[in-house]
């Protein structure tokens, strides 16, 4: 006996009537109105009002119509009815069902009796219906309330009303549709607060509702098998997917390519203008005596563990469609097929399904079904404080988790972004400075001396082949002679030509240019902008028209030419140069008469140089020539570049010198 306070579960007897017009269903009785008026409807897990029909749902009025559909409410009968107006049914339009009903509020007990059912409930919506989309009533088993006109307006359901008056002890309820072809026919159980223990095989395995109120009861379908008589199994789920369990409708609504599975094994025909698969004698037949199960195997989701099964007899897709959905009794499988948002496991599934929803816990359970004959009712209520509501010391929600693992998946591929970008930052900041690092030499010299020249290189008309790469520089001084791998090297280079021997010194060589014909002597002293006394090549007619087209000969590069500072040599073996010089793209491409002067530099030759392409090193100082080279240098790594084989300035500036010092040149 419920007390208010002690609640106990609440047992909702079946009416033992197996009703619909798709099927044989067992229904429940429920008494509306004032007086009481008795009709039949199916538990809905989807849907919150109470459905009932009215007398324009038999139109003309027969018994067989009235009887067929669960007997009818009339509310102009009811005292007790208040009318609030006509409003659309807002229940699986997402499968293509549209109808409209009149809303009202009234009075509504559970049960035949006050006795075999449950207690009187004031002012509950009701809905009265006409449509044969929805051939019988229903009893919505959500709690989650109806709003008609806006969200200020919202009604209490069955279940949480029963809550709110202490009536049961939790907001939950358990449900089983039954089955009329098990043995001499099980009727459905349908339990507030509670569940029967009796009815179904204990499980651990736990599903959370999903956010979405109208759609929350959704399991991830893993898969599909079909065991037959003979031992052999088939896979009729091609991949996992998401679905709603409703017990609204009595179908099963999978993708198409699980239908199209269903199909093959079993020999199914499509009609596609019922999206339904009617079933002849002959194959009705057949699937009888092949006899198949069917075990769907539900998780939380698509891919997570644990999992739990349930396994349907072909019996349970046994049905049979009556006038008026068909002009005659007809044989069909209960499949249809559906797109994402249509997966459905209908009334079919709960035949072999016992599912136990607790709201306040906000997660369900899904069970294999138990038929005993013999077994009693052993109805176990459902406390509210059963188990703690999802805290800290039991772990964070499916919610959290999953914005947890969002956000994490955000925060580490912003750390890679921004790793990328630094790491492109240093690349860049360290190859500029590498193009201003100065190389190091490979023998520390003593400090500079200015060099005394005993041979003059000259340069020839013709151009020079590109030299063999040997890829070695070597210094020869004292206290590092030849051979003491006292070398630096360089990146060989995979294109070859016939060797020829250029000799010039590590640091910019220093020489006088002539040409075949041309007659180069020193010209008048002037001062530079230093002060100091300057001796420069007088430019001629002959040397204007020649230098600016003069290349490298090939024998000329042969002459032996040997630079001295204190008691060092150096000499650069011809393979540093890796590509073919063309001496007049260094070369000034106007003639020199034509140059204006520059500043303190009367002639325009003491300011070019040619250069050739050479393993190299960047400077960010002064040449050698003008700096103390006592300090260390760093190594760099040697880049393709431009080394300086001729400087006049340089040249003119050590032969002004040696002339004051020699008295000639």
């Amino acid at each position: 006996m419920t007390t208010v306070n002690n609640p106990t579960p609440i047992s909702w007897a079946p009416s033992q009537w197996w009703d619909g017009q798709d099927g044989e269903w067992s229904s429940f009785d429920l008494r509306v109105g004032t007086p009481e008026q008795t009709v039949r409807v199916f538990p809905s897990t989807a849907g919150s009002a109470t459905w009932v029909v009215r007398p324009g749902g038999c139109e003309p009025p027969s018994q067989e119509c009235t009887a067929n559909r669960g007997r009818l409410f009339d509310q102009n009968r009811s005292s007790t009815w208040k009318e609030l107006g006509q409003y659309t049914l807002a229940l699986e339009e997402n499968l293509g069902r549209k109808g409209s009903g009149v809303f009202g509020l009234d009075t509504l007990s559970l049960g035949l009796t006050n006795t075999t059912g449950g207690p009187t409930l004031d002012s509950q919506i009701i809905a009265g219906i006409e449509t044969e989309k929805w051939y019988n009533g229903i009893l919505g088993l959500q709690q989650q309330p109806m709003n008609l006109s806006d969200f200020s307006d919202s009604q209490p359901t069955v279940l949480s009303t029963l809550r709110a008056k202490n009536l049961i002890p939790s907001l939950s309820w358990a449900y089983t549709a039954g089955a009329h072809y098990r043995s001499k026919g099980s009727f459905g159980s349908l339990t507030f607060g509670g569940s029967d223990l009796s009815k179904y095989i204990p499980t651990n395995v736990s599903f959370t509702l999903a956010p979405d109120v109208g759609r929350d009861l959704v399991v991830g379908i893993k898969s599909i098998t079909s065991t037959f008589v003979n031992g052999s199994v088939s896979s009729l789920l091609p991949s996992p997917t998401l679905a709603f369990i409703d017990s609204t409708v009595p179908y099963l609504y999978l993708p198409e390519d699980a239908c199209k599975a269903f199909e093959t094994e079993l020999g199914l025909v499509y009609n596609e203008e019922n999206n339904l698969y009617f079933v002849d004698e002959a194959l009705h037949q057949i699937l009888l005596n092949i006899n198949p199960q069917f075990t769907f195997r539900l998780g939380n989701d698509k891919l997570s563990e644990p999992s739990v099964d349930v396994t349907l007899p072909y019996a349970s897709f046994d049905l049979v469609m009556t006038p008026p959905m068909r002009d005659n009794a007809t044989s069909y499988f209960p499949l249809r097929r559906g797109n994402d948002s249509q997966i459905t496991l209908g009334r079919v599934f709960l035949q072999e399904a016992y599912v136990m929803v607790d709201y306040d816990r906000k997660n369900f359970t899904v069970a294999q079904a138990v038929f005993d004959d013999n077994a009693q009712p052993n109805i176990i209520p459902i406390p509210w404080n059963a188990t703690a509501t999802p805290s800290n010391d039991k772990g964070l929600s499916r919610e959290a988790t999953i914005g947890i693992g969002i956000g994490s998946a955000v925060f580490f591929l912003l750390a890679t972004i921004i790793g990328v970008l630094a790491m492109l930052r240093r690349r860049k900041r360290r190859d500029r400075q590498a193009m201003t690092d100065v190389a190091p030499d490979t023998v520390d010299s003593p400090e500079f001396k200015p060099f005394s020249y005993t041979s003059i290189q000259e340069i020839g008309h013709q151009s020079m082949p590109e030299m063999h790469d040997t890829g070695y520089l070597e210094l020869l001084n004292e206290s590092a002679p030849s051979g003491s791998d006292k070398v630096l090297n360089e990146l060989a280079d995979g294109t070859h030509t016939p060797p020829c021997e250029l000799l010039v010194p590590p640091t910019p060589s220093i020489h006088e240019l002539a040409s075949s014909g041309l007659s180069i002597s020193p010209g008048s002293t002037s001062q530079d902008r230093n002060g100091s006394s300057r001796d420069y090549v007088t430019p001629d007619s002959s040397a204007e028209s020649v230098l600016p087209h003069t290349t490298l000969s090939p024998h000329t590069l042969h002459n032996t030419l040997s630079i001295q500072s204190g008691t060092e040599q150096a000499i650069v073996k011809p393979a540093q140069v890796p590509k073919q010089i063309n001496v007049n793209k260094a070369l000034p491409q106007e003639p020199l008469g034509n140059m204006p002067n520059y500043g303190d530099y009367p002639s325009p030759r003491s300011r070019f140089s040619v250069e050739v392409p050479a393993p190299a090193y960047k400077r960010s100082r002064p040449p050698l020539a003008r700096q103390n080279t006592s300090e260390t240098r760093k190594p760099l790594a040697p880049s393709k570049s431009y080394a300086t084989i001729f400087d006049v300035e340089e040249y003119q500036d050590k032969a002004s010198a040696n002339k004051s010092r020699h008295g000639s040149f």
